[in-house]
């Protein structure tokens, strides 16, 4: 199955429904090669229009999560900033396609001990998966990677990111 097609099965498992486009990235959008591990991801907040995975039913207006990673091994990556460099896999880097779960309201990480937020601004970064759910992409303006997550058990599932 091709990236394109993992990423369409990963869509519509997640938001239990078909996108009603697919969308293109600027053409100057690339997954970086390497990055700067920052530490341990604490969680993600997004907002999303998915079918509620305790009740299925679609919500009338988006509604906003967390997701508190649970995993170890679990870290965020920025592409730029303190850290030690590290090479971005491959599978994540050599994607294709990429999963809109929706937009992201930010996220933190711990760093030296301390937990670091980021807070999205309007317009708000849009959180991705790469097509095998093991990585999340938080793009700015469908250009700029702001943060990788990925590493321990961190999946997208139909009930939701785990891990």
């Amino acid at each position: 199955m091709s990236d394109h097609d993992q990423s369409l099965a990963i869509y519509e498992g997640f938001h239990r429904f078909a996108p009603r486009k697919v969308g293109e990235f600027h053409p100057s959008f690339k997954l970086p090669s390497r990055v700067n591990k920052q530490g341990p991801a604490v969680d993600v907040l997004y907002r999303s229009n998915k079918v509620d995975p305790e009740t299925l039913k679609k919500p009338r207006r988006s509604i906003d999560y967390i997701h508190e990673h649970d995993s170890r091994g679990v870290h965020t990556y920025l592409p730029r900033g303190p850290g030690d460099v590290v090479e971005v896999p491959t599978w994540i880097r050599n994607a294709s396609s990429l999963a809109k779960l929706g937009d992201c309201l930010g996220f933190k990480f711990k760093r030296d001990g301390q937990v670091v937020e980021a807070v999205g601004k309007k317009p708000l970064p849009e959180l991705y998966c790469t097509s095998n759910g093991k990585c999340l992409v938080i793009v700015q303006d469908k250009r700029d990677v702001l943060a990788l997550v990925w590493g321990g058990k961190l999946d997208v599932e139909p009930r939701g990111i785990v891990g």
